[in-house]
């Protein structure tokens, strides 16, 4: 009979020696996915989702806004701080909100170094009037965060990479405005779904360009929130809608909602999106009853009091409350203040390390212990 064959280390080593994983054994890039798809990891996840772009980073990276913005070699630079200065597991070249709308021939105000890109002016008031342009991702905002995602993925082969997509709803409030667009929530719904109709190839588009130039997951940003609309006019306009992404995105894929969502999570989880990024208005324990085994979360930590006017130990407190409730990773709740400190984003990934050696009971995988809600915790 054949003898199986074992290697001299395997033929001498007892069960007590055999080395085992332990510690910080993945990659970045797998214990993002590994996280956003709600399985095992070794260490919860610190990301940037949104932006962690500083002042600060701008000087290190000698790169700046707004040129950042629309060349693929700074945006780059600038967004590989949020691993090499900051030790998160993500980076995010896509800064700004005007990534679609600027392409689709709305007029952009790129801002100033210490100032975000705006739309200054709304182009479109009949859906009819509606057409992708047929250079849409050869135009110069695609330019650069394609390029800058192909130079990342190069460069950062194992660290995860995020995408960011506005959805039809979003580029509507930039294509029409706010308050036209919502004003026809109510006089015109069907105005409102023609116009989600003809805008949501363009956000499909934008999705499949940034996967294929090497994103690992899409941030799908559809700013449906309580201070604007109710939860039924979500499900009604939105709900159907997202659940056609989930059919169609090709990867995986991040809703980002602003504000106060705690009553709408549910669609959210059944619309099929593999995760939820929200806002510090929404409790994480209450968000975590709510969504279940059906849906990741990441987030949510305080931009103006927390991270802008704050200091390390209010972060690294106030990352600890959310690992506590046993989110799947800890985020900014959007982009930080272009004035944060970066020794204050600093204890983004020092708690999520410190809170996952205090939750690896087999040294190898982290187990959360999330309060019941309503609970002391």
């Amino acid at each position: 009979m054949d003898t199986p064959f074992r290697t001299r280390s395997e033929a001498s080593m007892t069960e007590e020696q055999y080395p085992r994983l332990s510690g910080e054994w993945m990659t970045p890039r797998r214990r993002f996915l590994s996280a956003l798809y709600g399985g095992r990891v070794d260490k919860v996840p610190a990301m940037t989702l949104s932006s962690v772009i500083t002042l600060e980073a701008m000087e290190i990276a000698d790169a700046e806004f707004p040129e950042a913005h629309l060349d693929a070699e700074k945006m780059a630079r600038l967004a590989a701080t949020a691993h090499e200065n900051l030790g998160l597991d993500t980076v995010m070249p896509v800064f700004h909100s005007q990534l679609e709308a600027d392409a689709l021939d709305a007029s952009t105000w790129w801002g100033t170094k210490d100032n975000w890109p705006a739309v200054d002016d709304h182009v479109l008031t009949d859906p009819d009037d509606f057409k992708v342009p047929s250079d849409y991702l050869e135009r110069r905002s695609f330019k650069a965060a394609l390029g800058a995602i192909r130079l990342l993925r190069k460069r950062y082969p194992d660290v995860g990479i995020v995408g960011k997509v506005y959805g039809a709803w979003s580029v509507g409030f930039h294509m029409v405005g706010i308050e036209n667009f919502l004003m026809d929530t109510i006089l015109d719904p069907d105005k409102i779904r023609r116009y989600l109709e003809v805008l949501l190839p363009a956000s499909m588009m934008s999705a499949h360009a940034q996967l294929e130039a090497g994103a690992d997951a899409i941030m799908w940003c559809d700013h449906a929130n309580r201070e604007l609309v109710s939860p039924d006019m979500y499900r009604d306009f939105l709900l159907e809608m997202h659940q056609q992404i989930q059919a169609e995105v090709g990867g995986p894929s991040i809703l980002h909602c602003c504000g106060e969502t705690t009553d709408r999570i549910d669609y959210f989880a059944e619309a099929g999106w593999d995760c939820f990024h929200f806002e510090s208005q929404v409790d994480p324990v209450k968000a975590k009853e709510i969504a279940g085994d059906r849906m990741s979360l990441f987030g949510n930590i305080n931009n103006p009091t927390v991270l802008f006017s704050g200091n390390y130990e209010d972060c690294y407190e106030a990352c600890m409350t959310v690992l506590n409730a046993g989110v799947q990773g800890v985020a900014p709740e959007g982009s930080v203040p272009l004035g944060t400190k970066m020794e204050v984003l600093a204890a983004l990934a020092d708690s999520a390390r410190d809170y996952s050696n205090a939750h690896r009971p087999d040294g190898r995988f982290v187990v959360h212990d999330p309060p019941e809600a309503g609970g002391d915790g």
